[in-house]
């Protein structure tokens, strides 16, 4: 997939995923879910596709991208565009991530990458409009495309975007696989509750629109089309006239490398200076000096400051590298810290692992600390509760999500953290503090006393364990007393989080991991006897429902893979500590 990207945000203390879980005490529902007809479907449409057998082999995918042109002409379309001199040093191939952009020579952070004159781009105001950024970008694009003429002019006026996008549309793919345009079987497919009303959400609405500006000239299905490219290739970008959407030809081939918290903020890091080193030695291109502070990798530069009614002739759009590479290695940029479902909702794919991935266990602080089923009363009275749940509304990085991630118990330390203070006993918050962990790319609570600060999950006894399976967790209690409380509220905290994946696994799935993975083998076994041809012409939705099946894959074996985690390398099960069920009745 060539997808570009609508906003980069950084991975600050305060970058969260819209994908929370649904309601926690879900057992009644557990039964409306398991009706579910996953295994019906599943016999429906490996039973049409083994029907239609020919000679080949499509290997599965998690893009459901679909191209309108073929790699050989995208390619000499680009090379035609930036032939060599022209400063642009990528080439257009085929790559493990999909069709993608490749250096043909070094290439430094900070280096620019492809410019494009601003009179090209095709843009609107953000904000402030009865309609959506993707709606007015979407009818704007289809005004250029359909209502300029050969000549390059639209109602008696010349504008450069007719020539530039006439050239460019072959470019366009026909459908971008985008999750937030399927139909509502495939999307239900997904399982995962808030991952299905998001995309449900975000589907009703572009319906909608669509169907509120359609006529007879420009119909609902071309709306639709040109909604999908807006929402997976569009940028945000800052201008002398304020933030503008943009679609930009050419710009949008780059595709998405996906990152964890901490790589996230390294990325940051390294692109603040890489800009700041750019831009401070190029005041000719337009840039003020400091102008770098909080930018990010593509930038409208060189707008005339003598002509501002102007400006657009002379600006330009800008991308520039965020990392280093050498030839033959694909140039990526970053979407943003999205998660698989947010990637397939926008874009159409998600990478298998995504390092950027998690699962939230709990929505926000005051969800987690409303589930109170896992408390020792004991050792909670109501003074100590509420100096908790001060303390926790306290932390720097509150609106950090709370969940399990794909690195497992390590990777998963701010939900931890944040279980610590729950189950915390009398004068043990004074032995906290919330400080910056660079691996999880953001401060969390962690002790104050002792040698290790993130106490059972710290980095150097989670190696000793892991790789000694004779290693018993109490082995690493220390002497003292307060040690032992401290692990003992580690323990409590590992509990829980274990107790709470194998709860959303049981009752937020209509199916399990091995279900699952029977149906993508009778999938898979069914699709090898496709053509590429007929593979991709894919009438009934097949590749859209094999994603679908993969999301919640990889969704469970995050989950699964913490739980046996937990049990193998430190000693825990969720048995170990059983909660009262509450029950919600329907009539």
């Amino acid at each position: 997939p060539s997808p570009g990207a609508r906003r980069m945000s950084t991975a600050s203390a305060g970058s969260s995923g819209s994908f929370v879980i649904g309601a926690r005490h879900g057992y009644a529902r557990r039964t409306a879910l398991r009706s579910s007809p996953g295994r019906r479907r599943l016999s429906t449409c490996a039973g049409k596709l083994s029907q239609r057998k020919t000679r080949g082999y499509r290997g599965l995918s998690v893009v459901a991208e679909q191209h309108g042109v073929s790699l050989e002409d995208a390619r000499a379309l680009f090379s035609k565009r930036f032939c060599k001199g022209s400063g642009v040093h990528l080439e257009l191939q085929e790559t493990p991530t999909g069709r993608g952009l490749v250096a043909t020579a070094p290439v430094a952070p900070g280096d620019v990458l492809i410019t494009v004159p601003w009179r090209e781009a095709i843009h609107v105001l953000e904000d402030g409009y009865s309609d959506g950024d993707d709606l007015r970008l979407a009818l704007e694009l289809l005004h250029v495309l359909d209502d300029g003429d050969e000549d390059g002019y639209i109602d008696g006026e010349y504008d450069a975007r007719v020539k530039s996008w006439r050239k460019y549309r072959p470019m366009l793919p026909v459908s971008t696989g985008a999750a937030a345009f399927w139909c509502v079987d495939n999307i239900r497919e997904l399982q995962f509750p808030e991952a299905v009303e998001k995309t449900l959400t975000q589907r009703a609405e572009f319906m909608a629109g669509a169907m509120r500006h359609s006529n007879d000239s420009r119909t609902k299905k071309k709306i639709t089309w040109a909604l999908q490219q807006v929402h997976s290739r569009s940028f945000s970008v800052m201008t002398p006239r304020g933030r503008a959407r943009c679609l930009v030809p050419y710009v949008d081939l780059f595709n998405h490398r996906p990152e964890s918290p901490k790589e996230a903020r390294m990325t940051d890091e390294l692109l603040q200076r890489a800009l700041r080193k750019a831009f401070t030695r190029g005041s000719e291109e337009g840039i003020n000096d400091g102008e770098w502070a909080s930018a990010e990798p593509w930038q409208v530069v060189g707008p005339d400051p003598e002509d501002p009614e102007n400006w657009e002739e002379s600006a330009v759009f800008q991308m520039r590298s965020i990392w280093a590479y050498e030839p033959g290695e694909e140039v990526f940029i970053t979407y943003g810290h999205e998660t698989s479902a947010e990637l397939l909702m926008s874009y159409g794919f998600f990478p298998d692992p995504n390092d950027g991935e998690f699962v939230k266990v709990y929505e926000n602080v005051q969800d987690l600390i409303d589930d109170d089923r896992f408390l020792d009363e004991e050792l909670n009275s109501p003074a100590l509760q509420m100096e908790k749940e001060q303390f926790m509304w306290s932390m720097l990085a509150v609106e950090a999500p709370l969940a399990i991630r794909p690195g497992g118990v390590r990777e998963s330390a701010h939900l931890l953290s944040a279980l610590r203070v729950v189950h915390a006993r009398e004068n043990q918050l004074a032995a906290m503090r919330d400080d910056d962990v660079p691996r999880i790319g953001h401060s969390t609570f962690v002790w104050t006393e002792g040698d290790e600060p993130c106490g059972m999950w710290d980095p150097d006894r989670f190696l000793s364990c892991f790789f000694d399976e004779s290693c018993d967790s109490d082995e690493w209690l220390w002497d003292d007393d307060d040690a032992r409380d401290r692990d003992a509220t580690d323990r409590a905290a590992l509990v829980q989080a274990c107790a709470r994946c194998e709860e959303i696994l049981r009752d937020d799935f209509a199916t399990t991991l091995e279900e699952d993975q029977v149906m993508l083998d009778e999938i898979e076994e069914a699709i090898r006897g496709l053509s590429p041809e007929e593979a991709d012409e894919d009438p009934e939705g097949h590749l859209e429902y094999v994603a679908a099946l993969r999301y919640r894959m990889s969704v469970k074996r995050i989950l699964r893979n913490f739980i046996s985690e937990c049990k193998r390398a430190y000693g825990v099960e969720a048995e170990a500590w059983k909660a009262e069920p509450e029950f919600e009745y329907i009539e």
